[in-house]
């Protein structure tokens, strides 16, 4: 009897070790199907890539779509829909297509659909925040079923690197679905196709066998909402997750000493700030505004929250964009001046305000900082924060929030202009909060020029003139601490994204 039970037994344990071998690694599924599981600090609040410029929402728009041109991991442009392009005179574009490419739902890539796409985000009516990055444009026009003309209003030197992010779009798909139905239901010709949304949680996408640059190697990735730094360490270290980005320097000790985890760091185009509604009181003020740059102490903040591994941005540009003035110095940290400032601005015993913000981890790290810093020169301020990154975006573009922290990934185009229009131009999505007629033109005088030596000297004296105006508290591009299970075949990119289809998993 004993000796008949001993293959049932030892099948079931062995059973059993492969039911917890699975459970153990987020890298494979049931069916044997390679897996990814990216955890997010945030929700995204579209799938419409359209009608955001949330940076986890740009990371799902990359899997799912495809733009004419594309971002190489060395941040080269490549071919992406468009098979070549060329430049026939300064405000000309000609782009030819790669035929045979289809959208998830089967209908076909062509020129209407480039146009449909492009002339949707240009509509004025459609309320995109991404109009002003592709605002140079005149027209669009389908010269045949795979060849696309774009005209300029004036010559834009820029234009390839806003079009790697612009998604194409299904024209008859999201005619019959509407706006709010295609936000929910995203199709694209991207290399992963939708599967779900559950908001709040996690996004699931499946791989498109049919892809046009070949199969991804990874046949399911999850991107799961997880906002606490501690929860997505916890996850990463129990096999929950795969990779998890913007680890706080003060939580790296966690991970070390285990071999099957790794963490790379690697420099961002992208800025944090405090960002004043420069139309509304305290903060119509320009001494109340140099005042707050010069109460908050930057430089520990630095030290004490990145651990360092952070740059100043004295004038918002990254020393990374063509066009930073090295010269423009950071403001010191003086509270005797600040106070000073305030008391002749006419608030000597300082106001109460509200810190908004959206980003948890570090976000709330810096907030905390910077409500003890302008403690010590009487202004008492508390903290807003927005579980919901949609919420903040909203109240964002309808100019609702008076003082917010904020952070700005430049669509990873490293010229002047990727930060500069859209925050700072009359036109730009967040220009609302602070422009002039003088910093207008400049950027624009920037944008249109062909000279690079004329345009790095327009993007100096408009970050001399941001400088002096302080719209925002200047504080830093930090570094993105990206921890990962060294199952993964993984190299971190310089712009931010996971991108799966650049990720394998070792056998």
């Amino acid at each position: 009897m004993k000796q008949a039970r001993l293959p049932g037994l030892l099948a079931a344990i062995m059973l059993l070790g492969f039911a917890l071998a699975g459970c153990s690694s987020s890298s494979s599924t049931s069916e044997g199907q390679k897996e990814l599981v990216v955890a997010f600090d945030s929700d995204v609040p579209t799938m419409d890539p359209h009608m955001h410029n949330e940076p986890n929402a740009i990371t799902i728009n990359w899997h799912i779509f495809d733009s004419l041109l594309y971002l190489s991991r060395d941040l080269k442009i490549e071919p992406g829909l468009a098979e070549s392009y060329e430049r026939k005179d300064d405000l000309t574009w000609v782009f030819k297509l790669r035929k045979g490419v289809t959208f998830h739902n089967g209908e076909p890539l062509d020129a209407e659909a480039v146009k449909f796409s492009l002339e949707r985000v240009l509509n004025e009516q459609q309320k995109s925040p991404q109009r002003g990055n592709i605002s140079a444009i005149s027209t669009v026009t389908a010269i045949d079923p795979y060849t696309v003309e774009i005209k300029t209003k004036e010559p834009y030197n820029l234009l390839p690197h806003r079009l790697f992010y612009l998604s194409i779009v299904p024209p008859k798909y999201l005619q019959e679905v509407g706006d709010q139905g295609f936000a929910e239901k995203p199709v694209g010709t991207g290399p992963y196709k939708f599967v779900e949304w559950v908001k709040g949680d996690k996004i699931v996408l499946e791989a498109n066998p049919n892809y046009f640059k070949g199969a991804p190697k990874i046949g399911k990735v999850t991107f799961r909402v997880i906002p606490e730094v501690a929860t997505q360490i916890a996850e990463l270290q129990s096999g929950g997750v795969d990779i998890i980005r913007m680890v706080p320097p003060d939580m790296l000790a966690q991970l070390e000493g285990n071999p099957q985890l790794a963490v790379t760091s690697t420099p961002l185009l992208r800025v944090y700030y405090l960002a004043f509604d420069t139309r509304k009181k305290p903060f119509d003020d320009v001494r109340v505004r140099q005042a707050m740059n010069h109460a908050v102490d930057i430089d520990t903040i630095v030290k004490k929250v990145l651990g360092g591994k952070a740059v100043r941005t004295p004038a918002g540009v990254n020393p990374n964009h063509f066009g930073f003035d090295a010269g423009i110095q950071p403001y010191p940290y003086d509270p005797a001046k600040a106070k000073a400032l305030l008391q002749e601005a006419g608030y000597p015993d300082g106001f109460e305000t509200e810190i908004h913000y959206f980003t948890p981890g570090i976000g709330q790290q810096i907030v905390d900082a910077v409500i003890s810093d302008l403690s010590k020169v009487g202004i008492k301020a508390k903290a807003k924060f927005y579980p919901e990154s949609s919420s903040f975006v909203e109240k964002q573009r309808a100019g609702d929030l008076p003082f917010r922290l904020g952070h700005w990934g430049s669509y990873s185009v490293y010229d002047a202009d990727a930060i500069l229009q859209p925050m700072f131009h009359s036109e730009g999505v967040y220009g609302t909060y602070f422009h002039t007629p003088e910093l207008d033109q400049l950027i624009t005088d920037a944008r249109s020029s062909v000279d690079q030596e004329k345009r790095k000297a327009l993007y100096s004296q408009a970050q001399q003139l941001l400088h002096k105006e302080a719209p925002w508290i200047f504080l830093f591009s930090p570094m993105d601490n990206q921890a990962y299970n060294t199952r993964l075949d993984f190299q971190a990119r310089a712009d931010e994204r996971i991108f799966a289809y650049e990720i394998d998993i070792k056998q």
